[in-house]
């Protein structure tokens, strides 16, 4: 059986249990499993993105993975922004990282952006970058 038919599971017999004898439970919460993201770019379907929440050391959140190229041309310069959103969806804090070096065509980059907050959820998305060798790059 999966985590989520084990977690669901569960919490359909705690909420039976409790309907059972007559108690009230607030609202359930369970965690969401983590898991990679992959996401387009925002700004350009050629560039996308795969990346998790983790921590560094000394338990610091962070957004890190890979910036994918599926263009015939190197991409620079590709900046991030990353947005901490609480439960309901808002945005408490926004972060901008940079990729450090060059998406050479049809490869991938890893990288990391230090947070400043942990939230319930993530946005990450590509603002700006420059195509290499050729002229016109995204951004906005």
């Amino acid at each position: 059986m999966t985590t989520i038919k084990v977690l669901v599971l569960a919490t359909s017999t705690i909420l039976t249990l409790a309907l059972t004898l007559g108690l009230t439970l607030g609202p359930i919460v369970m965690p969401a499993p983590a898991a990679a993201v992959s996401t387009p770019s925002g700004i350009d379907p050629r560039i996308r993105l795969d990346w998790e929440a983790g921590t560094r050391r000394g338990g610091k959140p962070v957004i890190q993975g890979y910036v994918y190229n599926d263009y015939g041309r190197p991409a620079s310069d590709v900046h991030l922004l990353v947005e901490t959103l609480d439960a309901s969806g808002a945005v408490i804090a926004r972060t901008i990282g940079f990729v450090h070096g060059t998406v050479q065509f049809n490869d991938r980059i890893y990288f990391e952006v230090p947070l400043k907050a942990t939230g319930a959820s993530y946005r990450v998305t590509v603002t700006s970058f420059d195509w290499k060798g050729g002229g016109g790059g995204g951004g906005m």
